[in-house]
């Protein structure tokens, strides 16, 4: 049974530093995006730079970071290690400094994604209990020095991405349906038996509010990333798990109370996704989704209101997304140190080369900062 905040509070112990590294700063203009990379060396780093890719910091982390959340009320940002990694680091948007390094609860890793609350005080993190084989939402209190203060289920097996709706209290969870053991690694454990879902659940209570499954057909096909409108148009995207010759849906659209509306590029180009989406963003203006392939070196972009296709650009081993400053653009990270904009205006797409940083290797995610947050 999930305990409950309070609970948690009277039992609340501290966990062991992780990591105390340098940082090396630049000078330049405010952090606009952070990204975790991995240098020529191997080492793993957490990043701020700006919308022409000048660094701002460069922080270590002790090992392969994900996605970063960014608090909508501080100057606090939290990098979390990919699965099945253990850390979260707070650090300070504007420099880079770690203020806080974290464990994850005995007998649970991180997948790799977090989100704060809008009033900033909580922040949600998914996670594995691999014990009992459960998805869980751990509850950290940002108040507090990031104390975990509560854990509730997350209705479904290895959630990936969650996402805080606009009402600031539902959260959206991508339970991918895929079972691991830090003791096998990354192994999927049970492929046949995989049930993914896009689930709603109540961020005060931890009860469920509503979950979404594909069809039975489609069992394998991991829901994995989430992004969502202001209005809560909800786009999520998958990676299959089944045969490479057979090419499914691999981005949907959701809104709490309706069906799922599965979409479908032109046939050419839904090969050329390569069954693998990885990571999903909306722009400033909430009408366009930018759908990452980097398996298939592609990037697809969906219409919100319809889920119309649009169009797509490649960009070899391409997975990071950030929305641009202007509506219908997007930043765009790469494994070989390329970040590029790309406009898409009218049905026609602009690229532009921002910088290539030939050392690095960007990961998978990259994260705007809203102008209120750096203030």
């Amino acid at each position: 049974m999930p305990i409950t905040r309070r609970q948690f509070m009277l039992a609340a112990t501290g966990f062991s530093l992780l990591y105390t590294g340098t940082i090396r700063r630049s000078g330049h203009s405010s952090t606009q995006y952070l990204s975790a990379y991995t240098d020529a060396k191997g080492d793993d780093f957490i990043s701020g730079f700006n919308q022409k890719g000048s660094f701002q910091f460069q922080t270590p982390l002790p090992s392969r970071g994900h996605a970063i959340a960014v608090s909508p009320v501080t100057q606090d940002a939290v990098a979390i290690a990919r699965r099945p990694g253990r850390y979260l680091i707070v650090i300070d948007t504007r420099t880079g400094q770690i203020r806080h390094t974290l464990e994850s609860h005995a007998g649970r890793h991180f997948y790799g994604h977090g989100v704060f609350s809008q009033d900033g005080r909580w922040f949600y993190t998914t996670e594995n209990d691999f014990t009992s084989g459960q998805g869980v939402i751990g509850v950290w209190d940002a108040q507090r020095d990031y104390q975990l203060v509560d854990t509730f289920l997350s209705y479904g097996i290895g959630p990936h991405e969650l996402i805080m709706l606009s009402d600031g209290q539902t959260l959206a969870v991508a339970n991918g349906g895929i079972q691991t053991h830090p003791d096998t690694g990354r192994a999927k454990l049970n492929l046949e038996q995989m049930r993914p879902s896009l689930t709603y659940l109540d961020s005060r209570r931890g009860t469920l509010l509503e979950q979404q499954h594909l069809p039975p057909l489609w069992h394998k096909n991991s829901i994995r990333h989430l992004a969502s409108t202001p209005d809560d148009c909800i786009c999520f995207v998958m990676q299959y798990q089944g045969q490479a010759s057979v090419a499914p849906s691999l981005v949907g659209l959701h809104r709490k109370g309706q069906p799922v509306q599965l979409l479908y590029a032109p046939p050419t180009i839904q090969k050329n996704m390569r069954n693998y989406c990885g990571s999903v963003c909306a722009d400033t203006s909430g009408t366009i989704f930018a759908v990452s392939s980097p398996k298939g070196g592609i990037v697809t972009f969906w219409r919100a209101k319809d889920g119309q296709f649009l169009g797509h650009s490649k960009l070899i081993d391409g997975c990071g997304i950030a929305r641009g400053q202007q509506p219908g653009m997007f930043l765009l990270s790469n494994g070989a140190g390329h970040l590029v904009h790309i406009q898409v205006n009218q049905q026609q797409l602009n690229t532009t080369l921002t910088t290539q940083k030939s050392q690095i290797h960007w990961d998978n995610h990259m994260t705007h900062i809203p102008v209120s947050s750096f203030g």
